[in-house]
């Protein structure tokens, strides 16, 4: 197995990650659901983390303007996936969840996500791809306590 120079790691993580989402999609239209767009993947990674959410809230998660966030919003509403109701805690604001179908959606993520897995499971093993998440989760934990810092 040829050896990865460091200043490769970011081309690495974005290539795995084009790979996963390519193996995922696949896998969704497969079960009848069309993959998920780039642009609304970060109302799905968030949203379904944190419940019913505003929509600054979710943009912030997602580390994209609100007005960006407000157009997934708009065009995910529009495909019946997500709803808008009036947060209880503020008549003004309006909070965001998924609809029947949107989770619907996220239920065949689940499934979807669980074969890709298998998938990769089959090519480096039950325990290295358990110890890949491992090391990827404690960056990420390391990171996010690093950004709370400053």
């Amino acid at each position: 197995m040829p050896s990865v120079e460091k200043h490769e790691i970011g081309q690495v993580l974005m290539l795995a990650l084009q790979d996963f989402q390519r193996r995922l999609d696949r896998d969704l239209e497969k079960a009848g659901f069309p993959g998920i767009p780039q642009r609304h993947r970060a109302l799905f990674m968030h949203l379904d983390s944190h419940g019913a959410s505003r929509s600054v809230e979710l943009a912030e998660a997602a580390g994209i303007r609100p007005q960006s966030m407000m157009k997934i919003v708009h065009e995910l509403e529009g495909l019946g996936l997500i709803c808008r109701r009036t947060d209880p805690e503020d008549s003004r604001a309006k909070l965001i969840e998924f609809t029947g179908e949107g989770q619907r959606l996220i239920e065949q993520l689940t499934q979807s996500t669980e074969r890709v897995w298998a998938q990769y499971a089959g090519l480096l093993g039950e325990k290295k791809l358990g110890q890949l998440m491992n090391s990827l989760n404690a960056m990420l934990m390391l990171s996010q306590q690093e950004r709370a810092g400053q």
